[in-house]
């Protein structure tokens, strides 16, 4: 499934429903059709669902074409209203959902996304997203210093970013200040959503929670790609 293709369709249904809804019956014209039919035949082609049973009367634009015809608008207003419940139900499209989307779109760490695309998408058990988030924090930490491949955790954190630059493996500043700080940050993040979320359930941890701390985790990752490896050996 595309977790893109969901959020914008739904969007543009969304705007599609609002610019139909005040219109008199005489005011729609064929071009709300085809930007039904549109929308309706890009998710088929995305989205692993057939949508069956939502596709307009066939006879909808030429009943449309009829002068004599009242009530015009109705089959396609059925229609918006139906395929907007539907994503909601089925594929858990919201106004909420399209902005979290928004928001995730601009995590920049493309593994980071992969692995937690489909968690922020689920209904519910958000605290995996964390649990994977944190994962990819740590591979990362260990690709950039292979000698503590070993290490987990804490552990790991302490061993290869330290607040002494003199003695961190993993440099992030020249700054001793600036140093520390990273120290610090990343063994937060690690002693505060990671232990937790991989030796018990997170239940409360809510969507939004979860990419906030995956959004995080994103700049911690963008600033570890740019740490200087020292040599300790």
């Amino acid at each position: 499934m595309s977790r893109r293709a969901i959020e914008g369709c739904y969007a543009r249904l969304k705007g599609l429903q609002s610019s139909i809804f005040p219109l008199l019956d005489y005011a729609i014209d064929e071009s709300y059709h085809h930007d039904y039919n549109s929308l309706l035949s890009e998710l088929r082609s995305c989205v692993d669902d057939k949508f069956v049973g939502l596709d307009l009367p066939s006879n909808a634009i030429e009943n449309l074409r009829s002068e004599h015809y009242r009530g015009i608008r109705e089959p396609l207003k059925s229609k918006v209203n139906q395929l907007i419940n539907y994503m909601e139900a089925v594929h858990q499209a919201s106004n909420r959902i399209v902005e979290i989307g928004s928001v995730y779109n601009l995590i920049k760490d493309e593994e980071l996304k992969s692995r937690c695309a489909d968690l922020l998408s689920a209904r519910d058990h958000f605290d995996r997203v964390i649990n994977q988030a944190t994962q990819v924090l740590e591979e990362r930490i260990r690709a950039k210093v292979p000698r503590f491949a070993s290490e987990v955790g804490t552990s790991l954190i302490n061993k290869a970013i330290k607040s002494d630059l003199q003695s961190t493996p993993l440099k992030f500043s020249e700054n001793p200040s600036e140093q520390e700080g990273y120290a610090a940050i990343l063994r937060g993040l690690v002693g505060a959503f990671r232990n937790p979320s991989h030796h018990r359930f997170l239940t409360e941890v809510s969507r939004e929670q979860a990419l906030q701390i995956c959004a995080f985790i994103d700049n911690m990752l963008s600033a570890l790609e740019k740490a200087e490896v020292i040599d300790q050996s």
